[in-house]
């Protein structure tokens, strides 16, 4: 049987926030919600961001809709 082929989301995840521009920071997901559709990430900055899975291309985008920031869940090691 075969397995997620990525992360699923869940609180402690870590993750990676990329900004538009290429700029990126570390975080970790602190709130799962909609049955892991939208996620509540907390960056090394100490900034709380929302994303939303996005239908079209299946990857988190942010929930304010300005298309900035995207999410990368991490692997855990």
């Amino acid at each position: 049987m075969l397995g997620p082929s990525r992360p699923l989301p869940k609180i402690g995840a870590r993750t990676r926030v990329i900004y538009f521009g290429g700029n990126s920071e570390l975080g970790v997901v602190v709130g799962v919600y909609e049955a892991g559709r939208r996620l509540r990430v907390l960056g090394e900055a100490g900034e709380e961001l929302e994303f939303v899975l996005s239908q079209a291309t299946a990857k988190f985008i942010s929930a304010e809709g300005s298309g900035r920031e995207r999410l990368e869940l991490l692997k855990d090691d």
